[in-house]
């Protein structure tokens, strides 16, 4: 497979500290014929379910052989391993903490290595720089992810409890992945595993009679829509309006709906 010199960058460092630019500086060394693709550097500070939510949307925009290095670890320096993963020929460097879970859920094909390496020099608190943007450059150019380190089975990676949507009868119970800068709520019900849906209500926190939309513009003014958002997983959204402010939900809080397999 020929890989295509994409490096993209997903982390929760913001953009007021010299630590993005070190990143892509060491890449602009170590691999200057790489196009570099910044997804996010808003993730908040330390979400890794937020992040995992970033990647799993991106992943599939990207060209096959591209390399993602995923940066929200708040474990960096302790004995948390880097993972280096294929899934469906796209590569993505994450710490082990959960951060792949959702990329793992949707992806076909999945090898993924140990590569914790033992590198030198190497700041205990900045391996985005110093770790991740070397082993980035060296995946880019070229080198075999085996290379990286030992194979490890896909049930062995860190996986985040209660992230995925889960369905018990009629009810499915979600959280909120995220809220973009529209208000929209964005769940983790999978359109793939969710999106046949007729009829719907939100049963906690708040009871709530949600409309079934396939776009913004059809629900009327202040009615909250339930509709399969474009990053591929099933949000809630008010016209004219934010759905977080209206039904006071927050990222990372639970969700359970009445939500019908094939309607009612």
């Amino acid at each position: 497979m020929q890989r295509a010199p994409l490096i993209a960058l997903l982390t929760d460092f913001g953009l007021s500290d010299p630590y993005v630019g070190q990143m892509k500086a060491v890449l602009a060394c170590a691999a200057p014929w790489a196009t570099l693709l910044d997804v996010s550097h808003g993730v908040a500070m330390g979400d890794v379910a937020q992040a995992s939510f970033f990647l799993a949307a991106t992943l599939p925009w990207l060209p096959p052989g591209s390399v993602v290095a995923a940066v929200v670890d708040p474990g960096v320096g302790t004995a948390r391993r880097i993972i280096a993963a294929e899934l469906d020929g796209r590569f993505v460097l994450a710490p082990d903490n959960g951060l792949l879970t959702l990329a793992l859920a949707r992806a076909e094909t999945v090898r993924a290595f140990d590569a914790t390496p033992h590198l030198a020099p190497a700041s205990a608190t900045f391996h985005g720089r110093d770790v991740f943007a070397p082993l980035a450059a060296r995946l880019a150019a070229g080198d075999a992810v085996e290379q990286l380190g030992p194979l490890l089975p896909r049930e062995g990676l860190v996986a985040l409890p209660g992230l995925s949507a889960e369905r018990r009868g009629e009810a499915v119970s979600s959280r909120v992945l995220s809220v973009d800068v529209f208000g929209n709520v964005v769940t983790s019900c999978d359109v793939e595993r969710f999106g046949d849906f007729r009829l719907a209500r939100l049963i906690a926190p708040v009871g709530r009679e949600l409309v079934r939309a396939a776009t913004y513009g059809e629900l009327s003014s202040g009615a909250v829509g339930f509709l399969a958002g474009s990053q591929g997983y099933l949000e809630l959204a008010v016209r004219d309006g934010s759905a977080a402010a209206a039904l006071g939900l927050s990222r990372g809080d639970f969700l359970e709906f009445w939500l019908p397999e094939g309607g009612a």
